[in-house]
């Protein structure tokens, strides 16, 4: 899809195709031999791309994971190439052959040889045991034969998934999430029982965002009126620092929404502070620039002069993104 670019311009589309599930870098003069191809399909609620690209960094850090609302699991299928790296603190190195999960809910920070693969994004619900064990940068070797099956589940779903009624992609998720449950991923060490129910994570979540502009939100608050244990909540939101770290940055992301609308001029960024959740403009001021680089005032500015903040455009979500491939896959 990409191949009439030039190389600069390849690594530029690329990087904003991506950028919905991770950033990515190149070291030094890599840009000007950059090449990449892609394409995306829906299969029933997911979705399955194939990729070859050349090396490359990739980082998903907790502020996109807190932006960018993908609460997937990632299966990839190395054809050629690899990786190497962390995934949240656990050191991971994946082969041609091998299988690999990755949590769109965790860190990461990994370094690509040239690559191909086939990488399915999976809603998180489609695979009961990412609820109840951490399979983030676990794999299923290459030696194993059930690497090799999915592994041909996986090519054969890319080749034929246009030809599938609903109802069959639905099965062949199915057959694949079976196939993966009954792998050694199971002994993976399980996660904390609390965040094992992502239910209650999202119950949690949802109250948080409805309360954020109420200064006294507490994690004892939180905890009666959720009917978890505080303990509970401390361990559901163990892996974004903390339920206190996690509230000020949606409490930042919303005053950066507010701020960058070209039409907010009216209100002071003390008030913008306040309504967000703030009781010190002072602090809000540094906290909002430590998160985003750039002061609430800058923010403002930009808008008010046309320009987008950089990371105020909301995320692409699964079905967005799709399209935007289609969409430049047509232009091209």
């Amino acid at each position: 899809m990409l191949e009439p670019l030039a190389a600069e311009q390849q690594f530029a589309l690329w990087h904003d195709l991506v950028q919905p599930l991770f950033r990515v870098s190149l070291d030094g003069e890599a840009v000007a031999g950059f090449r990449a191809e892609v394409k995306a399909v829906p299969i029933s609620d997911a979705l399955l791309t194939t990729a070859t690209s050349r090396a490359q960094s990739f980082e998903r850090s907790m502020s996109d994971v807190r932006r960018s609302g993908w609460d997937h699991v990632v299966i990839q299928h190395y054809v050629e190439g690899g990786f190497e790296g962390l995934c949240g603190d656990r050191t991971v190195s994946v082969a041609a052959g091998d299988i690999n999960v990755l949590d769109l809910n965790r860190t990461l920070q990994t370094r690509a040889t040239d690559f191909s693969n086939l990488t399915l994004i999976l809603p998180r619900d489609r695979l009961p045991i990412a609820g109840s064990h951490d399979l983030h940068g676990r794999a299923i070797g290459r030696s194993s034969a059930l690497a090799a099956v999915i592994g041909s589940h996986l090519r054969s779903l890319a080749e034929h998934a246009g030809s599938l009624s609903p109802r069959e992609a639905s099965a062949a998720l199915d057959a694949l999430c079976l196939l993966l449950s009954g792998s050694d991923l199971r002994e993976a060490g399980p996660l904390v029982r609390a965040a094992a129910c992502a239910s209650v994570h999202d119950r949690v979540c949802a109250y948080i965002d409805r309360h954020l502009d109420d200064p006294a939100l507490s994690p004892a608050g939180i905890a009666a009126s959720c009917r978890v244990s505080r303990a509970t909540l401390y361990r559901l939101f163990g892996f974004e620092g903390g339920v206190m770290a996690y509230i000020a940055g949606r409490r930042l992301d919303r005053a950066f929404m507010t701020l960058s609308r070209a039409d907010d001029g009216r209100s002071s960024i003390a008030q913008v502070a306040f309504r967000s959740g703030f009781t010190s403009e002072t602090h809000f001021s540094r906290s909002f620039r430590t998160r985003f680089g750039m002061s609430p005032r800058d923010v403002r500015r930009s808008a008010q002069d046309g320009l987008q903040p950089a990371g105020s455009a909301p995320g692409l979500g699964p079905r967005d993104w799709v399209q935007t491939i289609r969409r430049l896959r047509d232009t091209f």
